[in-house]
């Protein structure tokens, strides 16, 4: 599986194999930028 970071405030693109490490970024970064919120997006085909 692939897990794509996107931030709705700034450039983070950033691409996880886990989801665990994926939530994990996630997390930091909105802790660390509370204003920012970032998405999961799985990039596996349906």
């Amino acid at each position: 599986m692939a897990y794509e970071l996107h931030c709705d405030t700034c450039e983070l693109d950033q691409t996880f194999t886990e989801w665990a490490d994926a939530n994990w970024a996630a997390s930091n970064h909105e802790e660390d930028n509370p204003t920012h919120w970032v998405t999961i997006l799985d990039t596996q085909p349906a």
